[in-house]
């Protein structure tokens, strides 16, 4: 028990350094006067019963509207109940992780975020302006290779608000580099 509460201890005083190192000064400054005053857990479902979707939600009381983002770790299902995505969001809505899966069970597609950053000056502004929260990401992207017989990392770079940014590199099924792009 003693274990158990000097875990929680640490991870209370401690959290809010770790937590969200993707966050930069500015992005924390803007956002700290954003308070929730809720968040839930919530499952959604296919119309033949099956999972879609679980996780937690967050919710955000502004003059204009009442805004719920994804929180936390978030998983959605194909049909067959095979994990189609594992993500991890910020309390803000943003991905801060995320894995992608074919149905069976293979990896496509990765994503880690690097930083997180907001050009807005006013806070009021976080929820009601689009194109503010600049999110620099690592992304991976695998494939099948026919000849191994097994999934191997096809492509590997930096995206900036959805665009490729700097060097990407392409690899052949061995591992090789196939193909390296600037961008």
């Amino acid at each position: 028990m003693k274990r158990l509460f000097f875990f929680f201890f640490l991870s209370t005083v401690f959290g809010e350094w770790t937590a969200y190192g993707q966050h930069t000064k500015r992005f924390k400054e803007i956002t700290k006067n954003l308070i929730a005053i809720d968040t839930s857990y919530n499952e959604y479902y296919y119309s033949n019963g099956a999972l879609k979707k679980t996780g937690a939600s967050i919710v955000y009381q502004r003059p204009e509207y009442t805004y719920h983002k994804d929180y936390g770790r978030i998983i959605t299902y194909y049909k067959s109940g095979t994990i189609k995505s594992e993500q991890i969001f910020d309390n803000f809505g943003n991905i801060l992780d995320a894995t992608f899966y074919h149905p069976n069970g293979t990896t496509w597609w990765k994503s880690e975020t690097l930083k997180i950053d907001c050009d807005l000056v006013d806070f009021n502004d976080f929820f009601v302006k689009e194109g503010h929260v600049i999110i620099v990401k690592k992304i991976r992207e695998y494939k099948y290779g026919e000849e191994i017989g097994k999934t191997y990392l096809r492509s590997e770079g930096i995206v900036t608000n959805g665009e490729k940014t700097g060097l990407w590199k392409i690899y052949d099924e061995y591992g090789g580099i196939e193909e390296e792009i600037s961008y």
